[in-house]
């Protein structure tokens, strides 16, 4: 009995350690992948104009930097990747609207992630602005007019607009208690 509850003991610890192992495995992967997509975002801006080039943050991915985008009122930033595949998303915000690039006529959505990229977007307020730096190397500043939450099963808002706006878009609530939630939380700015 006691060699039965030593060993249920030591299995428990070995088991225990791997799953602290495994945390601190994604943790550092998670922090590298970061690194190289700012890596990436800086060779990219290095590039001439005539030379754009779609640089990717490690030989195998298969999205990249298209801007960075920052919230001053924040004191935060984050790069902008090409668009909002599962493992676009995984990494960084991405880019919804491929057609619209912030600074066109019409609506560019940017799209993370809750409890990573976007978990601090519920703080931004009406009048504060969001800068954006395209991939060009054109930047510019937009102030948020709207802020709302949707249910994503019967609204679209701000699709249809002649404004030159970005939407930052974001699961809701921002707590997770609600896995696969409906409600998108969304931070909308015009080009001031």
């Amino acid at each position: 009995m006691k060699s039965s509850l030593k060993w249920l003991f030591v299995t428990g610890l070995i088991l225990s350690g791997i799953g602290l192992l495994r945390i601190a495995y994604y943790h550092a992967k998670a922090e590298v992948a970061q690194m190289m997509i700012l890596s990436a975002w800086e060779e990219s801006q290095a590039t001439t104009m005539t030379n754009m080039e779609n640089i990717k943050p490690w030989p195998w991915a298969d999205t990249w930097p298209v801007m960075q985008i920052e919230f001053p009122d924040l004191n935060e930033s984050s790069i902008v990747l090409k668009d909002v595949s599962g493992e676009s998303l995984a990494f960084g915000p991405g880019l919804m609207t491929d057609d619209i690039l912030p600074g066109d006529n019409g609506n560019s959505f940017i799209a993370a992630h809750r409890d990573t990229h976007f978990r601090s977007i519920g703080r931004l307020k009406r009048k504060q602005t969001i800068h954006v730096t395209l991939h060009s190397g054109i930047s510019y500043i937009f102030k948020i007019d709207k802020i709302k939450i949707v249910d994503s099963r019967s609204e679209r808002p701000w699709t249809n607009t002649d404004d030159k706006r970005i939407t930052l878009v974001t699961c809701y609530p921002f707590d997770g208690s609600i896995s696969n939630t409906p409600f998108r939380y969304l931070v909308s700015a015009v080009l001031i």
